[in-house]
């Protein structure tokens, strides 16, 4: 519940990137707006703070210490780079057809790239898209498209935990602009949200939730759908075991998977989405579907052109280039990358319990001994300055979430715990690859400290 003691911080001045000198010259002037091109308005960015939606600039940000994987990241100097590079020499083709086949090919080089990571270019077909979100709607059409004609029914975690597009995305819906809700389908699609969590925020077993999907499959009507999130916002991984006979979509848009849990929900016949914009750190945002092979029409496996197009956009293929900066570093340390993250695990829980402002929210369980199997992203409820019995909402949480950036540290946006928020660390592949020794936790939970210390009055500026 949140006190009546928050007030809006409108008009106090938001955090500005430091700019440094960029490696850009007079044939990349249109590199910037090439990178975050063909996405929607998430990505748009505030001409007054040089900021998208989630606080991010469109540069090299050195001076913000990000713990923001969760919900998205500032693209890296390598990312940086190689991007660059890659939009030049599209850019300096000689002619239209040229820049044309240029930017096919790149695409088609990412798109064996992540088969080659993830294990599966003997099983999937990858489709590369602008977002996460859009590559859930495109999922959903290409399966819409199996059984035409047939109402069809969605069975997926609630919103809090995947995001407010999806619902619209597995509805076979526009999910961001002008035409937001406008069916891209001619059937009805239902969606059915499953919540993971109790009104205390506490996790619902797996065996509850697991039997929510059950009933929900038993009263749904036609083509029924189920979508296995292998990450939510919050790190869980939900349902575990999916209801017998049902099509199943596997959302892995946080990429905190290993590429052998990947290999084997493609291996069952189900459809893997994932971006390159969470955990591996691309810049929001890039999406992209392993569809399994054996479900695609036709004797050549492709999926039909009348449901999206072969070459993805500049950039969305500039988006995954800067992407693959991270993914190509961590393929060659994956087997430090546990220990690593095991050290930041135990830095973590122990900050978050060293802050009686702090409320620790339970997520992912430790299940194994790779990366992957430890949790990445940790969820904590705040007290309200005044009244310490009660734990403030996501509107509040917000404006701690922008005080923290105005400090320089970017955590991962406010979620919904049922009746109050919960804000969140979350340590990405770029956290893990750091040399340092904490990776700038220090510096997030000192930033912490100062913006929930009861002396700091929430709607001031200091």
């Amino acid at each position: 519940m949140l006190s009546v003691t928050l007030r809006s911080e409108t008009g106090s001045e938001p955090w500005r990137p430091a700019r440094e000198p960029v490696p850009l010259n007079d044939r990349a002037d249109g590199f910037i707006a090439a990178l975050f091109s063909g996405g929607d308005s998430r990505m748009t960015v505030d001409s007054r703070t040089g900021l998208n939606r989630y606080l991010c600039p469109e540069v090299p940000a050195p001076d913000l210490t990000c713990v923001s994987s969760c919900t998205a990241s500032p693209i890296s100097h390598e990312g940086f780079a190689r991007a660059t590079a890659a939009f030049l020499d599209i850019a300096n083709a000689q002619s239209p057809r040229q820049r044309e086949h240029r930017l096919t090919v790149l695409s088609e080089s990412i798109k064996a790239r992540l088969l080659q990571y993830f294990g599966v270019a003997a099983l999937a077909h990858v489709i590369l898209c602008p977002s996460g979100t859009d590559a859930m709607l495109t999922t959903a059409m290409l399966l819409a498209a199996v059984r035409p004609g047939e109402a069809m029914t969605a069975i997926l975690p609630s919103a809090s935990e995947t995001g407010t597009g999806v619902p619209m995305a597995a509805r076979c819906r526009v999910f961001d602009g002008p035409g937001t809700g406008r069916p891209l389908s001619d059937r009805d699609v239902i969606a059915v949200e499953i919540p993971l969590r109790s009104a205390d925020g506490s996790p619902r077993s797996e065996e509850a939730v697991n039997q929510a999907f059950v009933a929900a499959t038993a009263t749904a009507t036609g083509h029924v759908i189920v979508y296995l999130t292998h990450g939510t916002k919050t790190g869980l991984i939900a349902p575990v075991a999916p209801p017998n006979g049902v099509d199943v979509i596997v959302d892995a848009c946080q990429g905190r998977i290993s590429p052998e849990t990947v290999a084997g929900y493609v291996r069952q016949g189900w459809p893997v989405v994932l971006t390159g914009s969470k955990f591996f750190g691309g810049p929001a945002f890039s999406g992209a579907v392993l569809f399994p092979q054996a479900r695609l029409p036709g004797s050549a496996r492709r999926p039909p052109s009348s449901v999206f197009g072969e070459t993805a956009s500049l950039g969305t293929v500039l988006r995954w280039t800067a992407a693959f900066a991270t993914i190509d570093a961590l393929k060659l340390r994956s087997t430090d990358m546990a220990g690593v993250l095991s050290q930041r695990v135990t830095s973590i829980e122990q900050a978050l319990a060293s802050n009686p402002a702090l409320v620790p929210i339970a997520g992912l369980r430790t299940s194994g001994s790779g990366w992957a199997d430890q949790p990445s992203i940790f969820t904590f409820a705040v007290r309200d300055p005044v009244d310490r019995a009660l734990l403030l909402s996501v509107a509040g949480l917000r404006l701690l979430y922008e005080r923290c950036a105005r400090q320089g540290v970017l955590l991962g946006q406010p979620v919904g715990l049922g009746l109050f928020g919960g804000m969140r660390v979350a340590i990405g592949a770029q956290n893990l690859l750091d040399g340092s020794s904490d990776s700038g936790l220090a510096r997030v939970f000192e930033a912490l400290a100062q913006v929930v210390s009861p002396s700091c009055s929430i709607g001031d500026d200091g």
